[in-house]
């Protein structure tokens, strides 16, 4: 299961077609996809990129935290920033913000053609609180020509448990995470599925709340057991709050040098009976 992604969200196959009902559900049902942009952690690696993950729902395009690297990924997975609905950031560390800048320069400017971002195409950019606080100072030192004449509605999360925030085709929820006093987890629900993004994070019960009966988690997991690091988890305190949570499969991302020498997948599964998949860059998957 290493690195390998199981099919997306599916009904049971049969040799019988399908009633116009079954039909009717299943143009109902919001597909959600997701593409794990980068999996590494501060540590600069050529085989991962830093944070970064894009969910698709049909009707928008989601990004999650924009570590260094970020836009090269999106690139090399088919998404170009000019067509990025929403930014959600879990905290200001540079390995989850750091590609803002080519981000936006890249709406502002784009690349020819379709990767070319038009005046009226509006998004929006949030973080928690205090966001606002984050972003003027960036302003500051970048200039607003970031920007250009793309709108953007700037706003920032309470980090109290949050939400739901209707998206389109999907509801996001957050709830405090255990790293920066700012942290937050993410969640995505919709007909599909439900998906959690936890950031980087240490054990905490917010987080098994968030996730309590999540389809899919990608979930950090910086460190090996017999190294902990506060503010981050190794396969051990994964399984915590997976079993805790009743999660059917979790993704590990934000790997470091230390825990990549390890058998991720049967050290998370002393302690969780779901599915375990160790991501790496570029990994796609169903929700």
């Amino acid at each position: 299961m290493n690195g390998v992604a199981p099919k997306p969200h599916r009904r049971a196959e049969t040799d019988a077609p399908p009633s116009p009902t079954a039909l009717r559900d299943e143009e109902k049902t919001t597909e959600v996809n997701v593409t794990v942009v980068g999996t590494g952690t501060a540590s600069l690696r050529l085989r991962r990129r830093q944070s970064c993950v894009v969910v698709e729902t049909g009707a928008e395009t989601i990004v999650f935290d924009l570590g260094f690297r970020a836009v090269h990924g999106m690139r090399r997975a088919g998404i170009y920033p000019s067509g990025v609905d929403r930014v959600f950031f879990t905290h200001f560390h540079g390995d989850h913000t750091v590609d803002v800048v080519p981000f936006l320069f890249w709406r502002r400017v784009g690349a020819g053609g379709k990767g070319r971002a038009g005046p009226s195409r509006r998004f929006s950019m949030s973080g928690p609180e205090p966001f606002l606080r984050f972003w003027r100072w960036r302003s500051r030192s970048w200039g607003r020509w970031v920007l250009g004449g793309c709108p953007a509605e700037i706003s920032e999360l309470p980090r109290d448990h949050g939400g739901p925030l209707e998206l389109g085709g999907c509801g996001l929820t957050w709830a405090p995470s255990d790293h920066r006093p700012e942290s937050i987890a993410y969640r995505l629900d919709s007909d599909g599925g439900s998906f959690v993004y936890t950031g980087d994070t240490g054990y905490t019960e917010s987080v098994v709340e968030l996730a309590r009966g999540a389809d899919t988690m990608l979930i950090d997991c910086s460190f090996p057991d017999d190294r902990p690091f506060p503010g981050h988890l190794t396969p051990a305190g994964v399984a915590r709050i997976a079993s805790e949570a009743g999660v059917e499969r979790v993704i590990l991302t934000h790997i470091s040098p230390q825990a990549e020498r390890l058998d991720l997948v049967s050290e998370v599964a002393r302690g969780y009976a779901g599915e375990v998949i160790v991501a790496e860059d570029g990994l796609k998957l169903g929700v």
